[in-house]
């Protein structure tokens, strides 16, 4: 049955309103409602929406009938037909904004009323029916993501639907959008703007159906992808030109494409192996890093499976377990080590990962492939290089020691003694130096060579490092068995090579620990077979010497002083003696020697065999000489402040500082810093120090450029070549205590004297003679035209404050 129509009458005439009722029941519609006040038919219509509102326009109330008109919701559609008595055009203005239905005028006849009536419902159905075709066209357009346009050619005009719900600054409540083309092209991503214009004006040009894609711009910056279709066309109506078309939004399918590609880029170019497998892990499609690792022909690796897992490559168990795992884990792992297709072999790490469809169902699988075959050889070379010498091939410490605590746990059971031999090359540092680190380590490839000649098979030779090797020698004999080895190694150390055209030699020093004699730890076998080392060393190096327990006291020792000594350079514990040198003729002071000494704590003044040993090894040497050569220097430039007559100071120079780079610099910095004139300055270096060393001799010629003198100091006690004396910068040559002691008495040493004397007046030196302590020495030496004199005749080293004074009293001596 159909619903009755519901006609609302407004007016404020009650008459009228009742005689307008009576009209439209004798017409058939039975259902009407009355309200004199815009304000009441707002309200009812909130709570039911009349058909169709018949609406005065001079009415009771703040609204009239046109206001009240605009206040209805649009989005009922309720027709609307104005009842007046005046047709004035303000009034029709004001009423035609509000889009009514129909207008008529007072009186108006009920037939003309039912027209309009019926007209107005027909017109309302019309437009009902239009609205639901366009929401329905809009929701397939939004499902879509699809928006329709339109763009007037000549006005420039763009009418828009659903635009509003992909493109940004519109509110998305917006259905249809009218603006400018040049605002909408400003709302195009600047890169794709021209194309965008382009698309349009060959549409215009050419009638030609247009495809383009662009981006959008949002005010924050993001992007959205659009796709733009349409074609120009003439208005039919208007003859204008017109662009009509559709855009939609593509920004999702944009970046699932963009993954997919993404997928495919990592698919391509990954360098493991990926394979997807069907159910029956059979390969459907795979990689070039898979044929790159396995060497499979592309062509051919599809509808099989992959050829490390087929059933020939492992027992049955391990395909139960593949099959098993997947079938319940649904992700297998495995490190399989097999060949590649050329037979070459390779270690891989295969994974196969089950892929199932929403439903939960098995799809296919994929399996990853990474070569660790590179991985897998730089293992086992770090576990080489953990474990031996990179550059001899030889066991390292970390091995050497573990074969050696073997070694004592198999002559535990037995009873039998391990030799554990510590070796140290000699002077090793002179050759890299010299010649450079590349001749030392083609020295040290010759060493480990030549140790292996003599030695068995069974031992262990090692390199600990540096210069520094091992040897482990099971069920040794006895100790002369031991001693005979370390010999035999000696020996062929010391056999002439050539490298980078030097004919070398090598000596090397070794000491011997035993077990179970002296230790039980491969540790303590080899710090103790170090300390008889140093001892080896300190017996003249090229020989061996076994530990004894006396040793470990020395080391202690030495230890000990090392760390006092530090201490007391930094607490200012050290002090210099000076000792003076006497004009043989004329009996009058020329120099003095500086002397170091130590006011220990403890032990009291310590000299420098207390003191040049220990400093020596534990490498304070180069510390300490730089104190001294500072010290002295700072003393004879105050002892010429204090008035006394300029006298030569002689120091003595290590062979370390004399080898460091910049020792002259350093002298000469010396000098300027305490205001000495280098001419008052002498540098001792003994024989042993200048034996064709390139090092040792462009030093001395850097020195003497400084302008300071330079002595050889215990002369005849090294072993002196005449022509390297001849040709280097030398001023001075000082006589061993040695051949003066015995002096005149003794022949022998009065020769040598003699012929020291001669040869240094030859070559133009001067001479001092050290350790003169009878009159008898000095009146012989004086007899030889000997230059000067040193030595407790004269006096002791003795403190600075006191050089002088003790000089001075003793001066009727000469």
């Amino acid at each position: 049955m159909r619903k009755p129509i519901h006609v609302m009458i407004v007016e404020d005439e009650r008459i009228v309103a009742l005689h307008l009722r009576q009209q439209l029941a004798r017409l058939g519609y039975d259902r009407t409602s009355v309200h004199s006040a815009g304000v009441n038919a707002l309200n009812a219509i909130e709570n039911d929406a009349p058909d169709i509102i018949l609406m005065d326009i001079h009415i009771d109330g703040d609204m009239d009938g046109i206001e009240t008109a605009a206040g209805i919701p649009q989005h009922l559609m309720i027709p609307i037909i104005y009842l007046s008595a005046y047709s004035e055009d303000t009034t029709l203005e004001r009423a035609r904004k509000t889009r009514p239905y129909g207008f008529l005028l007072k009186p108006f006849s009920e037939r003309e009323l039912h027209a309009t009536i019926q007209m107005a419902l027909e017109r309302r159905e019309v437009e009902l029916a239009l609205r639901e075709s366009q929401e329905r066209l809009s929701l397939a357009m939004h499902a879509a993501r699809m928006s329709c346009w339109e763009v007037d050619v000549d006005t420039r005009k763009m009418h828009s639907t659903g635009l509003a719900q992909f493109l940004p600054g519109e509110s998305q409540n917006t259905e249809t959008i009218t603006e400018n083309w040049e605002d909408f092209l400003r709302r195009v991503a600047s890169e794709d703007r021209d194309m965008v214009r382009k698309a349009f004006e060959y549409a215009v040009l050419n009638g030609e159906f247009y495809d383009i894609v662009f981006r959008g711009e949002h005010t924050k910056g993001a992007q959205s992808w659009f796709r733009a279709r349409g074609k120009s066309y003439v208005n039919d109506r208007k003859g204008t030109l017109r662009i009509i078309g559709v855009m939609q939004d593509i920004t999702d399918q944009r970046i699932t494409n963009e993954k997919l590609r993404q997928a495919m880029t990592v698919f391509e170019t990954t360098q493991d192996g990926i394979l997807i497998l069907d159910p029956d892990l059979n390969i459907t499609s795979a990689n070039r890093a898979y044929c790159q690792i396995t060497g499979a022909d592309p062509e051919n690796v599809n509808g099989k499976p992959p050829y490390m897992i087929v059933p020939e490559a492992f027992p049955p168990a391990f395909y139960q377990e593949l099959f098993h795992t997947l079938r319940t884990r649904r992700h297998w792992h495995r490190e399989i080590d097999t060949r590649d297709m050329s037979g070459n072999p390779i270690s891989i790490v295969m994974q196969i990962i089950a892929v199932e469809d929403d439903d939960g169902q098995l799809t296919h699988f994929v399996a990853m492939i990474s070569d660790r075959t590179a991985i897998r050889q730089a293992e086992q070379e770090l576990h080489y290089l953990a474990q031996y010498d990179g550059l001899t091939g030889l066991p390292n410490r970390l091995l050497a020691t573990d074969r050696l605590n073997r070694a004592i746990e198999r002559c535990e059971r037995t009873g039998a003694v391990v030799a554990c031999l510590f070796l140290d090359l000699d002077d090793f540092k002179n050759i890299n130096d010299t010649l450079g680190h590349a001749a030392g380590d083609q020295v040290l490839q010759i060493v480990s060579t030549r140790i292996k000649a003599v030695t068995d098979r069974t031992d262990t030779i090692a390199r600990l490092g540096g210069d520094e090797f091992m040897i482990v020698r099971e069920n040794m004999h006895s100790e002369v068995a031991a001693g005979n080895l370390a010999s035999q190694i000696i020996h062929e150390l010391q056999k002439p090579f050539y490298i980078v055209g030097h004919e070398l030699t090598l000596s090397a020093s070794i000491g011997i620990a035993l077990y179970p004699e002296n230790a039980h730890s491969p540790q303590d076998l080899i710090r103790l077979a170090d300390t008889a080392m140093y001892a080896a060393k300190d017996q003249g190096r090229r020989t061996y010497a076994f530990y004894k327990s006396a040793m470990t006291e020395n080391a202690t020792h030495y230890m000990t002083r090392s760390l006092e000594l530090r201490r007391g350079l930094e607490k200012g514990e050290l002090a210099l003696y000076y000792q003076p040198q006497m004009d043989a003729q004329t009996g009058q002071m020329t120099g003095a020697e500086a002397l170091i000494r130590w006011h220990h704590p403890k032990s009291g003044l310590l000299g420098p065999a207390e003191i040049i040993p220990v400093a020596e090894q534990s490498g304070l040497i180069v510390e300490i000489g730089q104190w001294v050569l500072n010290e002295a220097c700072a003393q004879s430039r105050r002892w010429q402040d204090e008035g006394h007559p300029p006298i030569r100071m002689a120091v003595n120079a290590s062979v370390r500082q004399m080898r460091s780079p910049g020792f002259a610099g350093t002298v000469q910095k010396a000098l300027s810093e305490n205001g000495l004139s280098p001419e008052w300055l002498e540098i001792e270096v003994t024989e042993s120090m200048i034996q064709d060393e390139v090092i040792m001799i462009d030093t001395l010629h850097e020195l003497r450029a400084v302008g300071v003198s330079l002595a050889i100091d215990d002369f005849g006690t090294g072993y002196s070549c005449l022509r390297s004396i001849k040709n280097l910068p030398l001023k001075r040559i000082k006589i061993d205590r040695a051949f003066i002691n015995g002096i005149p008495q003794n022949a022998d040493d009065a020769a040598l004297a003699v012929a020291i004397i001669a040869m240094a007046r030859t070559l133009g030196l001067t001479v001092t003679a050290e350790g003169v302590e009878t009159v008898e020495q000095r009146d012989f030496l004086r007899e030889q035209g000997c230059t000067e004199l040193q030595g407790f005749l004269f006096s002791k080293p003795v403190p600075a404050a006191q050089l002088f004074e003790t000089v001075y009293r003793n001066a009727k001596i000469s």
